[in-house]
Order: C-alpha cells, then structure tokens, then sequence
C-alpha cells in the first residue's frame, strides 16, 4: 500500500462520524447509579480537606512566630507556675 492509499484511507476515517446515540442514552444516569453503588471511604474527605488544614498550620505558624513576646510559652506550660501567671500573661497585664 503507497503513501497516497493510505492518506485516502486516513481522510475517509476522519470524515466518518460514529453513531454514538445508543452509548449516550442514559449516560449520566448510569454514572449517578455507579457512583452511588460504591461507598466512598472515610479517608477521602480528609485527602479532599488537606489543603485547608495545611493553610490552617501555616497561618497558626507564621501567627506564632510573627507575635513578639511570647517566647516564654514552654516556661508557662510546664506546670511550674500558678494559674496567675498563666492570666496575667494572657491578658498583658
């Protein structure tokens, strides 16, 4: 077979329109059926929500390190001092 027969061919394939009436009937019907058939698992939804909670730990991150002043956070969370010390350097008193 030449070069030519072949791009005759290959122009008659492309002017050929497939019936695909009988394969779109119903179509987005039975894709809600399977999609609906199949129970999505729990994990999804954290995977969908990632980038929420990676924005969440950045901005508390960039929160953290941007407050001046609070560099004594672990003297205060280890159980040495009373419950006013806790307020009085919450309310900057």
């Amino acid at each position: 077979m030449n070069d030519d027969q072949l791009d005759k061919l290959f122009a008659a394939a492309r002017q050929e329109k497939p019936d695909t009436s009988r394969a779109e009937y119903g179509f987005e019907t039975r894709l809600m059926a399977r999609l609906r058939a199949q129970p999505e698992p729990w994990w999804t939804w954290a995977w969908r929500l990632m980038p929420g909670f990676a924005a969440v730990v950045v901005a508390l991150a960039v929160w953290d390190f941007a407050a001046p002043g609070q560099d004594d956070w672990p003297a205060l969370m280890d159980g040495g001092h009373s419950e006013q010390a806790l307020v009085s350097y919450l309310t900057g008193e």
